[in-house]
């Protein structure tokens, strides 16, 4: 059973914190933060796993769905510097290594993948805050799953590397919730046949589902792509196994158009995100590959307009600007835990991200430190749309290691200058008056900088080469 909650057990001292975390981030600024260090442990470890968020438009409140070891923990982040818990649901088995969590209308859908047990939850979110009500829980569809997705605008639910009560294992299901607390199997998918006749892989990691047309994780097989519009005849349209750094193909997104897909690839560690041209979806295009640092995994990779938001395990969150996909570079990162430098011994750190509340707000959950609620840049989550672009020279870049910048100084007074470099430590930080002002990076190891210009409203991030 769950172990009983106790207000008394909160950590949260966010003044703290916020001290803690100062040196470990770049363009994030921490919010708030909720842990319980006497939950139940995985290996003595691992309190938390995924979580998703909930927006209440009408009320103007945003909500995080945590999974714990033993539990289903729903926060209120309304007041982002005070994440409160409204309830703890059991979720229908204990010490979890993994649960997943999808949204549709205002019900929420659970499931678990550990040790051969488990069952689809669906919880109705309307009486938020006051309460939270199960509304469907059973082993019918699934005893156990790995991961789900839920495709809005067809209605279905995609659950992953199904293992029903008769130990057999789906790959995938394709479930209707038209009626939300009633889950109908509508179709599932088989693997194709190899040469040899064998199956070209068994299970699906997780998958990523628009327009009936889905895109799943292979594992070591690679990434499948699907038409699925005719649910009980699903149609293979393309496949992506052989590509740089190829491994455990974990999980993908596509940006707002469905042209351009990134993807992670889990084992081994170290392994580079993968930015794809679909264009043509029966001919996928690798254009580039990109990491935090060497060494680091990423685990899941979410596309926001231009940006990517990863949650990377021990290097926590990092955020990527995709704008230019030959010259893709990190904007922003929040340092979840307090990890030794570059060590990446097991997985451990930041498990997921949610980086769509209305707010700007992004919600994070370390397996080990629990909910970060953080507030990116207005460079970063393009809310300011005035930036400084137009009113400031950065010239030469590429340069031999002398940068010259020529201000406006008719639009602002003044411009706060700080320079960082590729893994972003802070390197420089400067407040200019004058006109211009020339910017010495020879003194400097790294070939490559991150430069952040801030006026009084207004910033703007850029990328500086230096000659080797």
């Amino acid at each position: 059973m769950k172990k009983p909650f106790s207000f008394l057990s909160i950590v949260l001292v966010v003044i703290l914190y916020n001290n803690l975390f100062a040196q470990q981030s770049m363009g994030l600024k921490l919010l708030g933060h909720w842990n319980d260090t006497s939950l139940n442990k995985n290996d003595g470890y691992q309190i938390w796993n995924d979580l998703t968020g909930y927006s209440d438009l009408q009320n103007n409140k945003e909500y995080v769905i945590a999974g714990s070891a033993d539990s289903i923990y729903f926060f209120d982040i309304s007041e982002a510097n005070a994440p409160k818990v409204v309830t703890v649901k059991y979720g229908a088995c204990s010490s979890m290594v993994n649960r997943d969590f999808e949204c549709y209308s205002h019900y929420v859908y659970c499931v678990s993948d550990n040790k051969n047990r488990g069952k689809l939850q669906i919880f109705d979110l309307q009486y938020l805050p006051d309460s939270v009500h199960l509304v469907y829980e059973s082993d019918s569809l699934a005893h156990n799953t790995h991961s789900i997705f839920i495709d809005s605008l067809s209605s279905r639910l995609y659950m992953c590397t199904n293992r029903y009560n008769n130990g057999s294992v789906g790959a995938v299901d394709i479930v209707s919730i038209v009626n939300p607390a009633e889950p109908v199997k509508i179709g599932s998918i088989t693997s194709p046949k190899m040469p040899d006749g064998s199956a070209a892989f068994k299970t699906i990691h997780e998958l990523y589902a628009r327009n009936d047309t889905i895109y799943c994780s292979a594992e070591y097989a690679g990434l499948y792509i699907y038409d699925v519009r005719n649910a009980a005849e699903p149609n293979l349209i393309s496949v992506i196994s052989q590509y740089p750094q190829n491994g455990y193909n974990h999980s993908s997104c596509l940006d707002k158009t469905g042209k351009k897909m990134i993807f992670t690839d889990e084992i081994p560690s170290g392994l580079s995100i993968k930015y794809y041209d679909l264009t043509d979806v029966k001919n996928p295009k690798f254009v580039n590959s990109f990491q935090s640092n060497s060494g680091a995994t990423a685990h899941n990779a979410w596309y926001v307009g231009n940006f990517a938001y990863v949650s990377y395990y021990h290097d926590g969150l990092y955020v990527f600007d995709l704008t230019n996909p030959l010259d893709i570079y990190p904007v922003a990162y929040f340092h979840s835990s307090n990890w030794p430098p570059l060590s990446y011994e097991g997985y451990k750190g930041c498990w997921g991200v949610h980086p769509y509340f209305k707010s700007g707000n992004i919600a994070i959950l370390d397996m080990g430190e629990g909910l970060f609620v953080l507030k990116p840049d207005p460079a970063i989550t393009g809310i300011n749309k005035n930036k400084i672009a137009n009113e400031v020279l950065v010239f030469p870049n590429p340069s031999n290691g002398i940068v010259n910048l020529e201000f406006n100084n008719h639009t602002f007074n003044s411009v706060e200058l700080e320079l960082f470099d590729i893994e972003g430590k802070s390197l420089l930080q400067k407040q200019v008056f004058q006109t211009t002002f020339e910017l010495d990076l020879s003194a400097f190891v790294s070939n490559q900088f991150i430069l952040k210009l801030k006026t009084e409203n207004q910033i703007e991030v850029r990328k500086l080469i230096k000659f080797q």
